[in-house]
């Protein structure tokens, strides 16, 4: 009895030494993350035009290129990068209701589907056949661009059997263009004179990581990013038909070789966070959230937003974004107009 009970103490302490050993190694990261969103919010109140989304991206930036940042602060950078980003979405689903997530996602299916299949299908043909780029880049930018980025990308490549330089190197280009994306979308969206839901739409439809879409419409207005992070989620479920179509395909091949493929893990693939958000969504719709709790939880999230920013500035590398080659980056950049103009078509004929 006495040893099943000190076995039980054991236990218990190594549980929360694991813990608190996670929470060490965050923690200094988060504090930076944090202080550099706080900075960047203040900063971006004095200047909208330029807004604290972009300010946050900017300050990481420069911290990573020129002062540079210690190893020990890593941890906690790719946690709000990878974690803060999501708890924010769920809890930015408290502003909208069920009516409005199928309002939207309906309105924005067919822009969805276009941008997926002539997204991919048009990078992959430029550049396997126009610019001679060889093995799983085109299709990875493809994925990449017309999806949700580095997520769908990191889903794929072990689907493709890809190599560990060219996830590098499509992640790398993908990167690239969301930095620009969040910085020049708001701009043309207000240089044009677009509607809260127009911009939400394009920019949830065109843009690829999440982090990006979510950035950007919150940078442009709160309802145009709503809608925004609704047309990204319902985006983001592309993935799972991709993932599946990919592997019958690669499976196919590899039999017709004589070998084994490995099977989709959808449970991998699939956005979890997605049911977080919805769920919010539905008690915002019972009426259980008062406009008070609404408003401080929205100020929260955006905050987080800001801090997920700042995690994409400090991400940025100029050396090893200059060491990828000429071939991909102008892929990323033909793709990325491909789906931005193949979007914008399709809203201003729907809208």
């Amino acid at each position: 009895m006495m040893e099943s009970s000190q076995l039980s103490q054991a236990t218990s302490h190594k549980g929360l030494h694991i813990r608190e050993s996670k929470l060490g190694k965050n923690l200094p990261g988060i504090l930076m993350v944090a202080i550099i969103a706080y900075i960047a919010d203040n900063i971006g109140k004095d200047l909208p035009l330029i807004g604290g989304t972009v300010i946050a991206i900017l300050l990481g930036m420069l911290l990573k290129n020129f002062v540079g940042i210690p190893a020990v602060f890593n941890p906690g950078v790719q946690y709000s990068l990878k974690k803060l980003l999501k708890y924010a979405i769920i809890l930015l689903g408290t502003s909208m209701n069920l009516s409005q997530i199928f309002s939207i996602g309906g309105k924005s299916i067919l822009v969805i589907i276009a941008v997926v299949l002539l997204g991919i299908g048009l990078t992959m043909f430029i550049g396997n056949k126009l610019m001679g780029l060889h093995g799983n880049v085109p299709i990875l930018v493809g994925i990449g661009t017309a999806i949700c980025g580095a997520t769908a990308i990191a889903s794929v490549s072990p689907i493709l059997k890809s190599k560990e330089e060219e996830t590098a190197i499509a992640i790398t280009t993908i990167f690239m263009f969301n930095v620009i994306a969040v910085i020049f979308y708001p701009i043309l969206g207000g240089f044009f004179g677009m509607s809260d839901e127009f911009f939400g739409i394009w920019a949830g439809s065109a843009i690829h990581d999440t982090s990006s879409v979510v950035a950007a419409g919150y940078a442009y207005s709160d309802a145009s990013g709503g809608i925004a992070t609704v047309v990204k989620l319902t985006r983001t479920l592309f993935l799972l038909p991709i993932a599946i179509i990919l592997g019958v395909i690669v499976s196919i091949e590899l039999r017709k070789q004589g070998t084994t493929g490995s099977k989709v893990n959808l449970v991998k693939i699939f956005p979890f966070f997605l049911l977080g958000f919805l769920a919010m969504a539905v008690l915002n719709t019972l009426g259980l959230f008062s406009e008070k709790v609404i408003e401080n939880i929205t100020i929260v999230s955006k905050f987080m937003i800001l801090m997920a920013m700042a995690s994409v500035g400090l991400g940025t590398d100029f050396k090893k974004m200059s060491q990828i080659g000429l071939k991909p980056v102008y892929l990323g950049l033909i793709a990325s107009v491909i789906v931005s103009v193949i979007s914008l078509t399709i809203i201003y004929i729907i809208i």
